[in-house]
């Protein structure tokens, strides 16, 4: 049923889209993106993945180059795979890198619930750098900040029948760790939302900022339980929600969201390609 619905929210968003976007409109917008741009946004991405890697490195204890692989994978199974499938593809892996399947799952748990709370931290402080200011941004950054250095001491607050995750918790979940997670989380989505503005600020006359409230609305819908196939759909009209509340018309939203998802789906490719075969043919188990 999640298959069909996948299905259904992709023909349904690309017959609406093509029907008020023509396709010479989206032929003549990639014509305006530089060689030069793609490829610097290009590297602003991968630099946005291995921040992300450093995240995984620093929860499973595994050497960076192999979180990156790992990363890349599972971030190309879950952009190709409908509803969520790909996400098995990360316990398939971890466990031919020899973590534990209880290790791996609470890492995942862990790392999963960073991505959502550095999104919405995201969101925030870009919200309160255009309505209050710098200033007032670094205030709120800080006490995020203080937040985040606080978490782990919600393990006195897991109920004991939960004892595995209680016993993760208290050995592997630290404050400092919980900063760092915090601190990848942002520069990745920052990473990435400039590494996707490069390849469409020439088709989007609104600035910087009011193009991250779309792509961090793009970001949100990949975390949830249904979307379209390889997120078509889904990832553009959360994309144009955000910035229809700024009076942008949705019609130059959804085609910005439209090439910049294809510009995420296509970088993602490339790494995770290169990633799969690396983890099938030369991963060796760990201790």
């Amino acid at each position: 049923m999640k298959k069909l619905i996948s299905l259904l929210i992709t023909f349904a968003f690309l017959g609406f889209f093509f029907y008020f976007v023509p396709l010479r409109e989206i032929f003549n917008s990639l014509k305006s993106v530089s060689p030069g741009d793609f490829f610097l946004g290009f590297l602003l991405y991968t630099l946005s993945q291995i921040t992300r890697s450093l995240r995984w490195s620093l929860l499973l204890r595994i050497p960076f180059k192999v979180s990156f692989f790992l990363n890349s994978a599972n971030l190309f199974w879950n952009n190709f795979l409908p509803a969520r499938s790909g996400e098995l593809s990360w316990f398939y892996y971890t466990k031919k890198l020899g973590i534990e399947l209880m290790f791996s799952l609470w890492s995942f748990v862990i790392g999963r619930a960073y991505d959502l709370m550095g999104l919405i931290s995201t969101v925030f402080l870009i919200f309160s750098y255009i309505n209050w200011g710098f200033y007032l941004t670094i205030i709120f950054f800080l006490l995020f900040s203080f937040v985040y250095y606080l978490l782990p001491f919600i393990v006195y607050l897991v109920p004991e029948r939960f004892s595995n995750l209680r016993e993760f918790l208290q050995k592997e979940f630290s404050p400092s760790l919980s900063i760092k997670l915090f601190f990848l989380s942002l520069v990745s989505f920052v990473l990435k939302a400039t590494a996707t503005y490069l390849v469409v600020k020439n088709i989007w006359s609104f600035g910087f900022l009011a193009y991250t409230f779309g792509f961090l609305g793009g970001e949100l819908s990949s975390v949830l339980p249904v979307h379209g196939f390889m997120g078509y759909g889904s990832y553009e009209f959360a994309f144009g929600l955000p910035v229809k509340l700024y009076g942008i018309e949705m019609k130059e939203a959804l085609k910005a969201g439209f090439i910049a998802h294809n510009f995420l789906l296509l970088s993602s490719a490339f790494w995770g390609v290169l990633s799969i075969f690396y983890l099938q043919v030369f991963s060796r188990k760990f201790p």
